[in-house]
């Protein structure tokens, strides 16, 4: 297990530079924290982010998917803290299990996604995960992802 991460060491991480994914489809602004457990991933809802102009132009709502994407790439960097990696992993989500949608969110949240890899078996790894608001901690969405990622990281 990797040690803990300070909170100055944590404001230091870039997930835009240790993922690979890049705007507009990255869901994770900042780790806020770091256990060698689990992780919590922060995203803020712009208002102008491109997916509330079609998702629902008079209600504007997060689509689930993105918020599965946010919990994916938060256990992409989740493994990477775990395993002391660099360079941007290259993974691929394989399957969701029981994700469930508890409330909307909408521009102006901020979301707080905290992810916990439980299970691993060879290169696939199983992460249980929940979202929630920041500002009042209402649960957003929970589940679990399974993911694919090669030994070693690459793909």
């Amino acid at each position: 297990m990797e040690t803990v991460l300070k909170h100055d060491e944590l404001m230091t991480l870039r997930p835009m530079e240790m993922l690979l994914q890049k705007p507009p489809f990255l869901f994770v602004d900042k780790i806020v924290d770091y256990d060698g457990e689990s992780i919590v991933c922060s995203k803020m809802l712009a208002h102008n982010e491109s997916f509330f102009s079609g998702h629902f132009p008079n209600n504007p709502v997060m689509p689930g998917v993105l918020l599965i994407e946010m919990a994916a790439q938060s256990s992409l960097l989740l493994t990477m803290l775990q395993q002391g990696e660099k360079k941007p992993l290259e993974g691929y989500l394989v399957k969701t299990e029981d994700f469930t949608f508890l409330s909307v969110s909408e521009p102006g949240d901020e979301l707080l996604a905290k992810v916990k890899i439980v299970k691993k078996m060879g290169s696939y790894h199983t992460a249980q995960a929940t979202i929630r608001k920041a500002n009042d901690n209402k649960k957003v969405a929970r589940g679990q992802l399974v993911f694919y990622l090669q030994e070693g990281g690459e793909s």
